[in-house]
């Protein structure tokens, strides 16, 4: 309980610090009120947009607005003051609130990201495990050759190569389109999921993870397989998939869980080329549009789901090592 306290402390320490950063970052830009109006806009309308978003006030001042505007505690809509929802502010273009942003465009980020590392984990897991037990020869050379150019491989390349060759050259034996968002709209039925819009984006996105979990599951089972108790049951007549099963995969699982808790987190942020190319309309082609903009609450937002996905996946990822591994609990 207090390794989890320690580590939840930690977390809201990177949550300030990120925030904090990129805040500092944002606000070295000489007059982003001139700069969103545009330079021949009158001036009575500049200082009326410094006025609203409070670009008026000095940086110390910004800075603590913007930290109590995220406290859970504060004035309340009754005039009261108690628990409240921490407020991300407005967009500084139309006025749009920034939660409002944020919530339209997750749901379509978190589909494509889990979905991405459920395919990573599942056939990685599998891939490696099977090398693992095969050992070396011409297949798991082959496998490991091109985990490793799919690791090296820079996603705005692979969307397009994907998008190209299994959306539009052979679309008429893939049947997947090469562009469209999670939700179409049909005109008898309303708003329908679009399973097929997901396969190529998550395949894309998933591509990088499936290599990285493919190795690291194939050398730490190997590791797994020498040990002595291996050798024991083994000696038993202990079956090949009762063995995996049993004794492999649990005590093999740890480097997995540390590689894959990253990947996730680093998706929701790191998907803005897969989610451009494919028309994928979610967070981070909002933070991307966000950031050639200037629209800085809802970067600011982005972030904050960022870091706290960061923080809350790693803190599960905790929680799961004590159950992998009883060392970690005795610990």
């Amino acid at each position: 309980m207090q390794r989890l306290l320690r580590q939840l402390a930690q977390g809201l320490g990177v949550l300030w610090g990120s925030l904090t950063l990129v805040f500092l970052i944002f606000a070295q830009v000489p007059d982003p009120a001139r700069a969103i109006a545009g330079q021949n806009e009158r001036t009575e309308a500049i200082e009326a947009f410094r006025q609203l978003h409070g670009l008026n006030l000095s940086l110390g001042e910004r800075y603590v607005r913007f930290l109590g505007e995220l406290s859970p505690l504060g004035p309340t809509q009754e005039g009261g003051w108690g628990l409240r929802a921490p407020s991300l502010g407005k967009s500084y273009f139309g006025g749009r609130p920034v939660v409002d942003a944020l919530v339209e465009a997750l749901p379509a980020t978190m589909l494509l990201a889990c979905a991405a590392m459920l395919l990573a984990l599942v056939l990685g897991i599998a891939l490696g495990l099977m090398l693992a037990w095969q050992g070396d020869g011409p297949w798991a050379r082959a496998v490991i050759g091109v985990s490793t150019l799919g690791m090296s491989a820079p996603s705005f390349f692979v969307a397009i190569l994907v998008a190209w060759g299994l959306g539009v050259v052979w679309h008429d034996w893939t049947g997947l389109p090469a562009s469209g968002g999670w939700r179409v709209l049909d005109p008898f039925e309303g708003p329908q999921f679009a399973w097929k819009h997901l396969i190529l984006p998550a395949f894309t996105l998933g591509i990088r993870p499936l290599s990285v979990v493919i190795q690291l599951t194939r050398n730490a089972a190997a590791d797994v397989l020498e040990e002595s108790y291996i050798r024991t049951a083994r000696a038993k007549g202990l079956s090949g998939w009762r063995l995996m099963r049993k004794h492999v995969l649990r005590n093999a699982m740890n480097p997995v869980l540390t590689a894959a808790s990253g990947w996730f987190a680093s998706m929701l942020a790191g998907a803005v080329f897969v989610e451009y190319v494919f028309g994928w309309n979610g967070m981070g082609l909002l933070m991307f549009r966000a950031l050639e903009s200037g629209d800085l609450p809802v970067v600011m937002g982005g972030v904050l789901v960022v870091s706290t996905t960061f923080v809350a996946v790693n803190l599960l990822v905790d929680v799961l090592y004590g159950w992998l591994d009883p060392r970690v609990r005795s610990r």
